[in-house]
């Protein structure tokens, strides 16, 4: 008898470079307004890192008072603050 083919779902087509991706979860009413230039994404998490108002920083830094990386993922960074965790992709 044959084999069953697996469905696979179709991946996302990437915007065009260049443009501005939404935000994947709305800022916070009241959060320090941060700007995530670019980060680096690797499977060991001492070595994620992203740039937040044009300085490096790492999981479990605070770049802005209050505001803390929590997670960074391949294409955005998860942060908190004031308990409320919120994403924005670079």
């Amino acid at each position: 008898p044959a084999l069953a083919r697996p469905q696979v779902a179709p991946v996302p087509a990437m915007p065009p470079a260049g443009t501005q991706r939404p935000a994947a979860s709305a800022l916070p009413a009241g959060a320090p307004q941060v700007s995530v230039s670019g980060g680096v994404y690797s499977r060991n998490r001492a070595q994620r890192m992203v740039i937040v108002n044009g300085q490096v920083h790492g999981e479990g830094a605070q770049p802005v008072e209050g505001v803390t990386i929590e997670q960074i993922e391949a294409d955005r960074a998860v942060l908190t603050w004031r308990g409320q965790r919120y994403t924005v992709p670079y």
